[in-house]
């Protein structure tokens, strides 16, 4: 998944790019892991940390395509 991601908490990751916080995953691989996108809105429980990371980057990249499409519509 593209972006720098560190886990600043044993089980807490957050992830960035240049331009953005993409959002951030809690949990381990006994537990699972819980998806939160850029906004803290709950994305969904996921099993492998990489495919929760792929879901934050995608909700992430929605959230920034949005408004970007409302500005070109005015």
């Amino acid at each position: 998944p593209r972006g720098l991601w560190v886990e600043v908490d044993p089980g807490f990751h957050v992830g960035n790019d240049r331009r953005q916080f993409l959002g951030s995953i809690a949990g381990t691989p006994l537990e699972g892991f819980r998806a939160f996108g850029p906004q803290s809105d709950f994305l969904g429980p996921f099993d492998d940390l990489d495919v929760a990371k792929a879901a934050v980057v995608a909700a992430a990249s929605s959230a920034v395509a949005a408004p970007e499409a409302e500005r070109q519509l005015s």
